[in-house]
């Protein structure tokens, strides 16, 4: 299998139209993204359709690696590492969210909380 390609930036779209979409950009179809994955073609259809939720982040992983694209392609997939992040920082998410949501200028430690954040503790 081929390495992750580099030219293909992430995806705005839902899930199910980033995966239609990336199908169509690699050529290749359910049944053969099936055999690379090892999951079922008729799965990867609902996913496409939409008829299915976003699978887990360990799914979307093995979706990527046979598309040939990082995870963070699929917006979902970087929307999760995000709560993650907030979750474990509720200081960062009151920041961000009077930022973002309240529109006041951004905050002289926002970077320094960045970066605490994003540290394993």
């Amino acid at each position: 299998m081929k390495s992750v390609s580099p030219k293909v930036a992430n995806s705005a779209l839902p899930f199910p139209d980033a995966l239609r979409e990336l199908t169509r950009l690699r050529n290749i179809s359910y049944r053969r993204l099936a055999t690379r994955t090892k999951l079922s073609a008729g799965y990867l259809n609902h996913l496409a359709c939409g008829s299915r939720p976003v699978p887990a982040d360990a799914v979307i992983k093995v979706i990527a690696r046979a598309l040939r694209v990082k995870p963070e392609y699929f917006f979902e997939y970087r929307q999760r590492g995000l709560q993650q992040v907030l979750f474990r920082s509720p200081r960062l998410a009151d920041q961000l969210y009077e930022f973002i949501v309240a529109d006041k200028p951004l905050p002289r430690d926002f970077k320094s909380l960045l970066k605490s954040s994003s540290q394993p503790k």
